[in-house]
């Protein structure tokens, strides 16, 4: 028995070292920006790179300038404002697509499915034009709604898809025939079956669809072209053309402070996300 211990604890510690390695290379860089947020900007390039600078060299000059010179909290509502509505949107998508895939009985729902798989596959530029012809048609340029429904439209397959394979594996049918015995509807499934059950499923596409609005920028430039639309990466974009050199130590403290809103977002959730795998590794 302890030969046997001894021999998993071995085994286990190349794991650790490349845990470690990869965690590392996720960290570094997120460090690096913020410590650069907190130092002058002449002192951001300096040779020989300085990675942990000294408290007196920390500053929240970058901050300062940032809340009192950039409208960053105009920006960072618009920022929220669609990605919590790309979330809602979809969500109620995907959930009744998935459930419709998993669970009706639909002519043509495997040729439909995989249209949407097939959506997933194509490149996001080679349908930029007909979606911008679109736009212009419904009159959705210089419009907020023209990236919240577009961006909902690119979540969706892949939260469709995940969703479904979700309400396959662990919700079984037994408990929808339960609610039909009890005279319920396939909206009463939906609302009292799936969407509790698959609470988890539906927590870890929202935090991945809740990053879109904060990271997309082709989309959001060509459509959003007032200032008093414009979501942050729309804006940080904006402040590097307006300066004729760019103050790396005002960009990296407008990017820390947009990670604050998708880091207290993934908090807010990952209690249900992490019970969710619990409970599903118990079962299995």
């Amino acid at each position: 028995m302890k030969k046997n211990h001894k021999m998993t604890d071995k085994m286990m510690i190349p794991r650790y070292i490349i845990l470690t390695l990869g965690l590392l290379i996720m960290i570094v860089p997120m460090l690096y920006m913020v410590l650069s947020s907190l130092k002058d900007n002449d002192k951001t390039f300096i040779y020989p790179p300085v990675l942990f600078p000294s408290l007196s060299e920390l500053s929240l000059n970058n901050y300062q300038y940032i809340l009192e010179n950039v409208t960053f909290f105009r920006y960072l509502g618009n920022t929220l404002f669609v990605a919590i509505m790309t979330v809602l949107i979809a969500i109620v998508v995907s959930t009744t697509l998935a459930y419709s895939f998993a669970r009706l009985d639909i002519p043509g729902k495997k040729i439909v499915f995989g249209f949407i798989i097939s959506v997933m596959l194509l490149p996001g530029l080679a349908m930029i034009i007909p979606q911008f012809e679109l736009a212009a048609r419904m009159k959705l340029i210089n419009n907020i709604w023209g990236v919240i429904l577009f961006y909902a439209a690119w979540v969706t397959p892949f939260s469709t898809f995940l969703l479904k394979g979700y309400i396959e594996d662990n919700v079984p049918k037994e408990m929808d025939e339960s609610i039909f015995i009890d005279g319920g509807s396939i909206f009463s499934v939906y609302r009292y079956i799936i969407i509790p059950i698959a609470s988890p499923a539906v927590a870890a596409i929202s935090i991945s669809n809740f990053l879109y609005p904060f990271e997309e920028l082709g989309w959001s430039q060509q459509i959003l072209k007032l200032d008093e639309l414009r979501t942050l990466p729309v804006a940080i974009t904006m402040f590097f053309q307006a300066h004729s050199r760019t103050d790396w130590g005002y960009v990296f403290a407008m990017t820390t402070l947009a990670m604050i809103p998708v880091i207290a977002f993934y908090l807010l959730l990952q209690k249900y996300f992490i019970s969710g795998m619990t409970s599903g590794a118990i079962k299995g």
